[in-house]
């Protein structure tokens, strides 16, 4: 049940329990199994999703850098107390999970995921690239979900300045929406993809079957 997840995560970041029932309908009617996540901070996403997948058998490999790891409490542990362990497979990359995806393409010549959940990067250049890599691993006929369509980096500017991050960024870079930019100008012009919704900051594409 979603709310033993929601018990046990309280007020973490990032996905609220009305965002894990809305996607839980959505499993259930277009029939997600094989889930790829990426971004996971906390791991609270990964949590809700791995609980949908148990009564459909389903499993949720997910992707985040190494710094997530130091996070209280950080995903692996999570996963344990909540007994999700085994549904999920987590990979913690010192850069970004561009590299990762190219060792899932590499070892994986036919799709093998139903969903994708791209909620890390934020960036034009990370998921920007992530969303050509996911292409390959999607099944015909899958959906790929982005969140925070329109957030930017200005959001992170907060009293003591600019974080390390931003430090070369140029002030178009930092002000610009940039997964919007992805939805607008590569998911929706790809032919790959149709069926495009968007609720609130949440934009859904499905790869033609």
């Amino acid at each position: 049940m979603l709310e033993r997840i929601q018990d046990k995560v309280g007020k973490l970041p990032y996905m609220t329990i009305a965002q894990a029932r809305k996607l839980d309908a959505f499993f259930d009617s277009e029939h997600i199994c094989d889930c790829l996540e990426l971004g996971f901070y906390h791991g609270v996403s990964s949590a809700y999703i791995a609980e949908m997948l148990r009564p459909r058998d389903g499993r949720l490999t997910t992707i985040d850098r190494e710094s997530a790891r130091r996070k209280s409490p950080n995903i692996i542990r999570l996963l344990s107390e909540l007994g999700l362990d085994d549904r999920v497979i987590v990979y913690f990359e010192p850069r970004c999970y561009t590299w990762r995806l190219m060792r899932l393409i590499e070892a994986n010549p036919d799709p093998i995921f139903d969903f994708c959940y791209i909620d890390g990067g934020h960036s034009w250049s990370v998921s920007g690239f992530g969303f050509f890599l996911v292409e390959k691993l999607l099944r015909p006929g899958g959906w790929i979900l982005f969140d925070d369509l329109d957030w930017s980096y200005q959001r992170m500017i907060g009293a003591d300045g600019k974080p390390d991050c931003m430090r070369n960024m140029p002030e178009d870079e930092i002000s610009t929406p940039q997964v919007r930019k992805i939805w607008e100008l590569l998911v929706k012009t790809h032919p790959a993809f149709h069926n495009f919704r968007e609720d609130g900051q949440w934009g859904f594409a499905q790869k033609r079957g």
